[in-house]
């Protein structure tokens, strides 16, 4: 199972051919293409913002095709695990990433993201970069 992040989404959005190479391969090998409910916010936001009535209808059509997970008290507690650990460590990050990598843990997903350096620090995160 993978989880798109919200940079990786973008980059499918704005045409980037290796993103859509490699979403062609997963969905060619079967694989679960997932996103979170933070990752659609943060995209929905800008697309809003931006008045792009376009981008927005093709992003809610994309997400007909994929599964969205949302937060539940499981990922709650992981959450606050993570956020602990990671302020502990003084290697802190925001609330929305620590929210969508313990929906990635939870349901034992792999996030695809650019943002490889963000997310790091966090135990039993599995992470890859498409790009």
């Amino acid at each position: 199972m993978i989880f798109l992040d919200t940079n990786i989404i973008s980059y499918f959005f704005n045409s980037n051919e290796q993103i859509k190479e490699k979403l062609l391969e997963a969905l060619d090998n079967n694989e679960s293409v997932c996103t979170t409910v933070i990752n659609v916010y943060e995209i929905l936001k800008g697309l809003k913002w931006k008045n792009n009535h376009k981008k927005e209808s093709q992003f809610i059509e994309f997400l007909n095709d994929i599964l969205i997970f949302s937060i539940d008290e499981n990922v709650v507690n992981i959450a606050s695990g993570i956020y602990s650990d990671l302020r502990k460590s003084g290697k802190t990050i925001g609330d929305a990433d620590i929210l969508i990598a313990a929906i990635v843990i939870e349901n034992n997903g792999t996030l695809i993201t650019n943002n490889i350096k963000h997310y790091k620090n966090i135990d039993n995160l599995k992470l890859t970069n498409w790009l």
